[in-house]
């Protein structure tokens, strides 16, 4: 995947409106009765700039990030406001065997939860629990969101783990519109981001 390991500038972060969504495929059979099937298993966070009035400071910042991205060309970090942190998620249980496990977050449902795949960890955010009692002997393979214990988990032992992630992201188009305010800030115009799936 193309990809810079770069932030979205936390100045503009005040400006983003998101939303979650999926897409479906929806077929009408000649009965009237519909046939939906998902397009793709993730759903996909979709965020736009909102009212962004910026600084002649902030604009030379967003200008530099969108022009360094090339556009939609390289896709980046984004935290989302609204849905970054986990606490003390469960990850696995041992089976003596298996040392490598996969980070994710469950949006619970009593029948049918959805499981979302995390592969982009907050620096120093992420503490792993065994049984509930905070371990240190493992490491983190960067970009992926597995964790590789030094040892294999014992049987029956349950792994959790808390941390803040981000949502690897991409400008939806290659070009945005700005204008020049009589109050001297700079508006920013029709500037979407869309999720990319890793």
């Amino acid at each position: 995947m193309s990809f810079h390991n770069v932030l979205f500038p936390s100045c503009l972060e005040i400006f983003l409106n998101g939303k979650s969504s999926f897409s479906t495929s929806k077929v009408i059979l000649s009965s009237g009765r519909e046939v939906r099937s998902l397009d793709h298993e993730y759903g996909m966070g979709q965020y736009s700039l909102k009212d962004c009035f910026l600084s002649e400071s902030e604009f030379i910042i967003f200008n530099n990030f969108f022009k360094a991205r090339r556009g939609s060309r390289f896709a980046f970090l984004l935290r989302d406001f609204a849905d970054f942190i986990v606490t003390k998620q469960h990850i696995g249980i041992g089976n003596g065997i298996t040392k490598d496990f996969q980070l994710y977050k469950i949006y619970d449902d009593e029948e049918h939860p959805y499981i979302r795949k995390i592969t982009r960890i907050r620096e120093n955010s992420l503490k792993i629990f065994l049984e509930g009692k905070e371990v240190n002997d493992w490491e983190l393979v960067k970009d992926k969101g597995i964790i590789s214990l030094q040892n294999s988990l014992q049987e029956n032992k349950n792994l959790s783990a808390s941390f803040q992630f981000y949502v690897t992201v991409r400008f939806f188009d290659d070009n945005f519109d700005y204008k020049l305010r009589t109050d001297g800030t700079v508006e920013i115009l029709n500037v979407s981001l869309i999720e990319v799936i890793e």
